[in-house]
């Protein structure tokens, strides 16, 4: 028995250095990977990507979500690898604010030409928008460039006033003030009451994917038709994301959504592949 209960602890001593050595290693692997992000906004690799989103009823190009990837020596890092690292390290403010600069440059650079009728919408996480100095920080950027405001659509979470809610309210309506319009995003993953709603300095509610994905069901189309009915009524616009297949894509068509957006129609692109791409979209609309 003692000779059991002494391989035993060793057995466990072994476990417990062997986690710990891998613990390192992760630690040193995220360390290398947070400095490889920081080199990465030194040298701009981060990239402004559009995913288009057309009118319901016309099928014209309406705007574009603005969407981050890291292009890194021709390979495309996308956001999923880096996103988490950046929030559990405090990062994801600055990915914030330099995705929001792209935008109102991109913008503004659209100012005088064929896509000036296009809007971005730009996201916020809800713990840049919660900051202090958020709306300081926005209006130093916004003051560089020179574009029509009602152009930018700045995108919130429906957790995002859940985290200090007094400070991100007011920078929201803030927002507003500026000229901007408001997007409520993921409308009906749980977080908002109707009360919320009616406060929100709202323009569009974008409706989550996975109500999209219950449409087939009687009772899914009727919630999501209800959604879109409950949004006209508080004079809101309603973008439906998610919309991938042909099947969604009728389904939705035969509702009083006002927008799609989803692979159907376009995926995330470069910005000289999303010119090229608008371009030959609307040429084939108009034959």
């Amino acid at each position: 028995n003692l000779r059991k209960n002494y391989n035993t602890l060793n057995n466990s001593d072994t476990q417990v250095l062997y986690c710990e050595a891998e613990l390192m290693q992760n630690a040193v692997k995220e360390e290398l990977f947070i400095e490889k992000i920081e080199k990465a906004f030194e040298d701009e690799e981060f990239k402004l990507y559009l995913q288009f989103i057309v009118d319901n009823k016309t099928k014209k190009i309406t705007f574009a979500e603005a969407l981050s990837r890291w292009e890194d020596k021709g390979e495309i890092i996308m956001p999923g690898k880096y996103l988490g690292v950046m929030e559990k390290n405090g990062m994801i403010t600055k990915l914030d604010y330099y995705m929001f600069e792209r935008v109102c440059r991109q913008l503004e650079a659209w100012k005088d030409t064929e896509f000036s009728h296009l809007m971005i919408s730009c996201n916020f996480t809800r713990i840049t928008i919660s900051g202090k100095g958020f709306i300081s920080k926005i209006r130093a950027i916004t003051e560089q460039y020179d574009f029509d405001r009602k152009n930018l659509l700045v995108e919130i979470t429906e957790d995002t006033v859940e985290h200090n809610m007094d400070v991100a309210m007011s920078n929201i309506k803030q927002m507003k003030d500026l000229g901007f319009r408001i997007a409520l995003d993921d409308m009906g993953s749980g977080y908002t009451s109707l009360i919320n709603l009616c406060e929100y300095p709202l323009d569009v509610v974008k409706i989550d994917r996975d109500i999209l994905l219950r449409i087939d069901k009687d009772n899914g189309k009727d919630l999501f038709v209800g959604i879109i009915f409950l949004a006209h009524s508080l004079n809101l616009e309603v973008v439906c994301e998610g919309v991938e297949t042909e099947t969604q894509n009728t389904v939705v068509s035969e509702t009083a959504c006002d927008y799609i957006q989803g692979w159907y129609y376009s995926r995330a692109m470069s910005i000289p592949d999303a010119e090229k791409f608008a371009r030959e979209y609307e040429a084939k609309m108009e034959k």
